[in-house]
């Protein structure tokens, strides 16, 4: 079995994993709260993937992954996170982690996440066995090979070499050719590779380099970016941008403090407007009585919204009705549907009243879940206020 270690501080989602995982034959799920238990399960056992969040108190995700960097390299990785930006998830996937997963999550998607990244690290773990592409293909000259090498790039993109004899004589990638092609093929990273005979070709080249001349240019070239593990390193860059999400928040919860101890005061559909200025992909928002009529809409994008109200209503109730059967669990707070072109998200204000979100798939819901967070009880004072 496959040992996957998840890292997260809620107890409650790491005991839902655990159990939704029972059924699968396949892996074996250990649990840790934070990167400082994490680290100490690495050194305990032998782990073939480790899945974490990235906010935790103790040691944070970035920090855990900056260790493993170091001390355990040849374990791969996971991230999932409520607080994603295109750009932190640029930067997670440069500094090595084979998928990205957005909170909240069902658990069968989190399932063939993980079986995926296992899936591929064995592959890659393979298909060069441990071995840099520049160190394959001296082996393929030094053993005067005559195939055809297919370097695969972790992003789909793939290019060709050709090797006659040992020589280098073609390669091809992208739009490129000849000495181009294989310095761009030389500049990937986690390649994985597959080698087939192929009838001799004819004697012209469009090579101008030789191998070994073309290694030294790929190694100098990446001399000059840094290399890799230049520190300008993609973690670090991660870290920053963590913070300045984590900032922006701190700063919106003050603007909003404030507002509170002014007295400041505005009506529903103001407010409605000013959450969803600070929401990202928001396509509509609104607050709907439990009967179906809707108090107060904003509508920035236009979308088509006529039946949400009375339609969401009806799913609050139908929902609510089933929570309040499974005793334990406490009352409804929020529902997520999840359609094809967009999350549809509701929660309860009041037990007569709920706010639904419609956010598109570019949007960043843990974003819209958090600033939803913020004014929640801003607008119950206004649902409750007095005539």
């Amino acid at each position: 079995m496959k040992q996957v270690l998840i890292v997260d501080d809620e107890p409650a989602l790491l005991l839902s994993i655990k159990s939704g995982f029972e059924g699968n034959g396949r892996l074996h799920i250990l649990t840790a709260e934070n990167g400082r238990e994490a680290l100490d399960m690495l050194d305990r056992n032998r782990l073939d993937l480790v899945v974490t969040d990235l906010r935790m108190p103790v040691m944070d995700g970035v920090q855990l992954l900056s260790v493993m960097s170091e001390s355990f390299p040849e374990v791969p990785h996971i991230v999932m996170t409520a607080f994603g930006t295109p750009l932190l998830d640029k930067l997670l996937k440069k500094a090595g982690a084979l998928d990205i997963l957005e909170k909240p999550f069902d658990i069968e998607a989190l399932e063939q996440a993980v079986c995926k990244a296992l899936d591929a690290h064995e592959e890659r773990r393979r298909s060069l066995s441990g071995l840099s592409l520049s160190s394959f293909l001296q082996m393929v000259a030094m053993e005067e090979k005559t195939v055809h090498v297919k370097v695969f790039h972790p992003s789909g993109r793939s290019g060709s070499l050709f090797f006659r004899q040992g020589e280098l004589i073609d390669a091809e990638a992208d739009q490129l050719a000849g000495d181009a092609a294989a310095l761009e093929m030389l500049a990937w990273e986690d390649v994985r590779v597959s080698m087939k005979e192929f009838p001799a070709p004819a004697a012209g080249s469009r090579m101008q380099s030789e191998l070994l001349p073309l290694l030294f240019k790929a190694a100098q070239r990446e001399d000059e970016r840094g290399g890799p593990e230049d520190d300008g390193s993609p973690l670090e860059a991660a870290r920053q941008e963590l913070a300045r999400f984590g900032a922006e928040d701190e700063q919106a919860k003050a603007a909003n403090n404030i507002l509170t101890l002014t007295g400041g005061d505005m009506g529903i559909k103001e407010l409605l407007k000013k959450m969803a200025d600070e929401m990202d992909g928001v396509l509509a928002i609104q607050v709907t009585g439990m009967d179906g009529i809707t108090l107060a809409l904003h509508n920035p994008t236009g979308a088509d919204v006529e039946a949400f109200s009375a339609k969401f209503a009806m799913v609050m109730k139908l929902v609510e009705k089933s929570v309040d059967s499974l005793k334990g669990l406490g009352e409804l707070e929020e529902n997520l549907v999840q359609a094809k072109n967009a999350w549809i998200l509701t929660r309860l204000i009041t037990p007569q009243y709920y706010i639904g979100i419609a956010v598109s798939r570019e949007g960043t819901l843990g974003n819209v879940r958090l600033v939803g967070q913020r004014y929640l009880e801003q607008l119950r004072r206004l649902l409750v206020k007095p005539e």
